[in-house]
């Protein structure tokens, strides 16, 4: 089974039922914010996808040694990257990977986005290692090579599904005059089920949050002050920075809802 890794650099935010998703068809940035002349990030339009419905079963030990190591792992089906999906905490600065911005806020503080990082100095961006596996069967558990990323943490224990989320997912993706992609913001409404133990009913958590994530090869300087912009737009529509760590911390009830 073959596996892929890519850095998320994601931003998130709590809204309310009526907060209407702002234009973002005009944000402009310079390319280079810290002096640069000339040449600009712009979005010349945007595409918004029909709601996507996108259904996630989260695996941990039962006492969350994953999430308490900043790590998710998730089966997910429904959207454009289905699959199982291993989030990691940034990769150590010495290793050489970017360390210009992890879904940072736009005021400096860590308002990094779904899963996003807690812990890392303010202003650092360099965003969540994520590494993909195919779907496969829902019989067939978690792959191998995933659970191997993990072995240190896990100490030997097994994992199992510890919450299901059911999210709608209505995204908007920002394009450049080229028609690349620059970034993307999903306005996602979740429904979190945690099973209950011992005849226990399930306990069931809902919330809709905003997700501003760039789009990949946008990053640096730039990536930071496109998220700037489009979160100016966002906190003006009535959104604030959410202060979950994980749409999983959330879901089992670790944060305040």
């Amino acid at each position: 089974m073959s596996t892929s890794e890519q850095t998320e650099i994601e931003r998130k935010y709590d809204v309310d039922e009526e907060a209407v998703v702002p234009d973002l068809d005009d944000v402009s940035v310079p390319a280079d914010p810290a002096g640069g002349a000339g040449h600009v990030v712009e979005v010349a339009r945007v595409e918004r996808a029909a709601p996507a419905h996108l259904r996630a079963v989260y695996h941990d030990t039962d006492d969350h040694l994953l999430l308490g190591s900043r790590i998710t792992l998730r089966r997910r089906t429904g959207g454009h990257d289905e699959g199982w999906h291993l989030k990691l905490p940034p990769a150590p600065a010495s290793s050489g990977q970017e360390t210009s911005s992890d879904g940072p806020g736009a005021t400096g503080a860590d308002h990094s986005a779904a899963d996003s990082t807690t812990g890392e100095p303010d202003g650092s961006t360099r965003g969540r290692r994520e590494v993909h596996a195919p779907l496969g069967s829902a019989d067939e558990g978690v792959p191998a090579e995933l659970l191997a990323r993990v072995e240190e943490q896990l100490g030997g224990r097994p994992v199992s599904p510890v919450v299901v989320l059911e999210t709608t997912r209505t995204a908007t993706t920002l394009l450049d005059a080229e028609g690349a992609a620059l970034a993307e913001l999903a306005d996602d409404v979740v429904t979190a089920t945690v099973p209950g133990r011992d005849g226990a009913e399930p306990v069931v958590r809902r919330w809709r949050e905003w997700e501003a994530e760039l789009a990949p090869g946008v990053d640096g300087a730039s990536g930071d002050a496109l998220l700037d912009a489009i979160e100016a737009r966002l906190l003006a529509g009535g959104a604030v920075p959410s202060a979950s760590r994980s749409k999983l911390a959330r879901g089992l009830g670790a944060e305040p809802a």
